[in-house]
């Protein structure tokens, strides 16, 4: 592939891919009874790196373990690597490559090898190489990640990719194009038959490209190259390459299926479920993971699986009554989902489990000097939980404060992203947090040890004055705040001093 493509000109947006954290990727691999590695102390590779913002959030959060990355693009392994030695993390590693070209002797072996909006987006000829990496490099019991687009969800977005490469075949510069191709959407949704399945189904469309960055829109939506597939296809494509379907990278995937049904006497199949079930929710998107051919995956979830991991969950419950009694008691998501339960083991382990948020507990603190009976119910009713949503597993010990000390400090990796200007921080229990108010962004840029509360009050009435200096503001009020933001950063996994 040619060295001065697209990506030079205008680089893929920075994103944290939550997905490809090693520590879901080996806890999901965990429940399928893969050994795999222990993400504190682990090798990962990532093809299409990007500016390495995924990478870098990882090896902040992971000291121990070894990072490298791959990425065509000059300014994409340049931005990375002036990001790494900013940061001071020596624990990273990126290469200006050519997938076609690299050399698996001279890379090494790793656990854990991840590819994240690459593989649709290759031409032909690059996906073996792309899977003869995987089959070089990847430990006997590692766990390999692509994502791809998938079918049949995709052929309705090939019909809006079409309608904008067609109005702006004939414009070069991105931005430009982006915004054509936006405008021409919009004018054929009010030219469609008006409230007909059609135009509904465009409306939706576009809404969802109006809501992503032009960098994004323009490498996802008008990219010359963008090869959805029937999963059918890609298992065909694992298998050749050595390979087995593991499971999907969202933990509630697991839930879904379970509850999902099939015809009766349909195929016992997994890759005919797989493929049965994305041809009845349209599924688009596949985040897949996968392993060598010759390990056992077991799809059977059983309970015990479970021993060894942590727990955590944002939960708020219905009552105040004793858990030790079997009385039902309801523990509800921030998303208002809804479980009730009335095994008192249960109950009380949730209840532990909803106080210590954001900190993970491990399962031995839970149940505690609990039988082995009671124990298993509750393994089993964790399990349960675990895969539709409800409760959030991990394999680390993740390191954070979740109290406000006197000088607080945030995530320097978090005040990196807002000094770079992003609106959206990684969190250190592996997630994304969106930070819609400069207001609450600067506060966590100035959030690094070095100032307590007062100072912290100051600087942000100081901030808040430069966008009104006409209105006083109330200090005791402005501390309020200051306090309540650092409790939510709290909350989130952001603070490490």
């Amino acid at each position: 592939m040619p060295s001065d493509f697209i990506y030079d000109d205008v680089p893929y947006p920075s994103f944290v891919f939550p997905q490809t954290n090693p520590d879901r990727l080996s806890t999901l691999a965990r429940m399928h009874g893969i050994d795999a590695a222990d993400p504190a102390k682990c090798r990962m590779l990532e093809l299409g790196c990007g500016d390495g913002t995924n990478l870098l959030s990882l090896a902040y959060m992971l000291p121990e373990s070894r990072f490298v990355g791959i990425d065509l693009a000059a300014t994409h392994i340049n931005a990375a690597k002036r990001s790494a030695l900013e940061l001071g993390l020596a624990n990273v590693e990126f290469l200006e490559m050519d997938v076609t070209q690299a050399d698996p002797a001279a890379l090494g072996e790793f656990d854990f090898i991840v590819a994240h909006g690459l593989f649709s987006w290759v031409p032909e000829f690059v996906r073996p190489a792309i899977f003869d990496l995987y089959a070089n490099c990847l430990f006997q019991n590692g766990v390999g990640y692509i994502s791809y687009n998938a079918l049949p969800g995709c052929h309705i977005r090939e019909i809006t990719h079409g309608m904008m490469k067609f109005a702006t075949r004939n414009i070069s510069d991105p931005r430009e194009k982006v915004a054509a191709g936006i405008e021409f959407l919009e004018q054929i949704v009010d030219a469609a038959e008006e409230d007909s399945i059609y135009q509904t189904m465009l409306d939706l469309e576009l809404e969802q490209i109006s809501e992503r960055t032009p960098e994004n829109v323009f490498h996802d939506d008008l990219s010359a190259m963008n090869r959805p597939f029937y999963f059918e296809e890609f298992t065909d494509l694992l298998e050749k390459h050595g390979f087995q379907y593991l499971c999907e990278a969202e933990p509630s995937e697991l839930g879904k299926k379970a509850a999902f049904k099939f015809p009766e006497g349909f195929s016992s199949d997994v890759t005919a479920r797989e493929q049965y079930r994305d041809f009845a929710i349209g599924r688009r998107f596949r985040t897949t993971l996968f392993c060598g051919k010759d390990l056992a995956v077991d799809r059977d979830f059983r309970p015990e699986r479970l021993k060894g991991l942590r727990f955590a969950a944002q939960l708020e419950t219905d009552s105040s009554d004793s858990t030790a009694n079997d009385a039902p008691v309801s523990f509800t998501t921030p998303k208002g989902n809804k479980v009730t339960l009335n095994h008192p083991l249960t109950k009380a382990g949730l209840t532990a489990i909803a106080d210590a948020w954001p900190r993970a507990l491990k399962l031995t603190d839970i149940v505690g000097a609990a039988n082995e009976a009671d124990a298993m119910v509750t393994l089993g009713y964790f399990t349960q939980l675990y895969m539709a949503g409800f409760l959030k597993a991990h394999c680390l010990e993740q390191q954070f404060f979740s109290e406000i000390s006197e000088r607080p400090e945030a995530s320097r990796f978090a005040r990196y992203q807002i000094e770079r200007g992003s609106n959206a921080v990684a969190t250190l229990t592996g997630l994304n947090l969106e930070i819609k108010d400069p207001a609450i962004g600067r506060l966590l840029y100035l959030a690094d040890g070095t100032r307590d509360i007062d100072d912290l009050t100051q600087s942000m009435l100081e901030f808040a004055a430069e966008f009104n200096a006409e209105e006083m503001l109330d200090p005791g009020e402005m501390k309020a705040s200051v306090l309540n933001n650092l409790q939510a950063f709290a909350d989130a996994g952001l603070l490490v001093g």
